[in-house]
């Protein structure tokens, strides 16, 4: 009876063995011919960083709002004796003209975008978005009103710095309109087709 037992209990501890070894040997084939295989997300995030960053710098410069706008600018002056702030009698010019222009705003420079992982997702930092240009419609130049003095003729450089007010302007009206609220939605829209083969990424923006 005793022969019996002990013999039961031999074949219990060698099907354990058995499969004890099966167990290890298809852990260490996973290990040297499986695991080895398969990229990290580690691995793969760093890859995919590589290619995001290239994509970003090869884009440059992103404008995604436009403000158009006709604005008015009224200018008037008089020749000035500096050293007492004086206005000559009679020699003021004045104008009012109207332009057309665009106000365009967006990313500058992809290239300072910053792209890292952060837990399972991969960060793409973006520069603020600002004012990229404005651009004034010369064909759309109006003179509404002048008068041109005599003795101070209005010249090129009074309308050229008229030109330069008239730009500020149309920045501070196209601010106030939301243009670069407006370019920051679109950002985020036209990269996430842009960069659409990593859809784990999460867009963050710089102060």
């Amino acid at each position: 009876m005793k022969d019996i037992f002990k013999g039961v209990i031999i074949k219990i501890l060698t099907v354990v063995v058995i499969i004890g070894m099966i167990g290890g040997l298809g852990f260490w084939g996973y290990r040297h011919f499986i695991s080895d295989n398969i990229p990290s997300f580690t691995t793969t995030s760093e890859k995919n960083i590589e290619v995001i960053k290239e994509k970003l710098e090869t884009t440059a410069e992103l404008n995604t709002g436009s403000y158009l706008c006709t604005d008015v600018l009224t200018k008037s002056s008089s020749i000035k004796i500096e050293k007492w702030d004086w206005n000559i009698p009679l020699t003021e010019k004045s104008f009012i003209i109207s332009y057309d222009g665009i106000v365009k705003a967006g990313i500058k420079d992809l290239s300072k975008a910053e792209v890292y992982v952060k837990g399972d997702f991969i960060v793409v930092k973006l520069p603020a978005v600002e004012i990229t240009g404005i651009e004034i419609d010369n064909d759309s130049f109006e003179v509404l009103e002048q008068n041109n003095n005599l003795f101070n003729p209005i010249q090129l450089e009074d309308l050229n710095e008229a030109q330069k007010v008239l730009k500020e302007e149309m920045k501070k009206c196209a601010i106030e309109k939301g243009v670069l609220d407006l370019a920051k939605s679109n950002a985020e829209t036209i990269l996430s087709s842009i960069l659409s083969d990593y859809p784990n990424i999460s867009f963050q923006w710089k102060e």
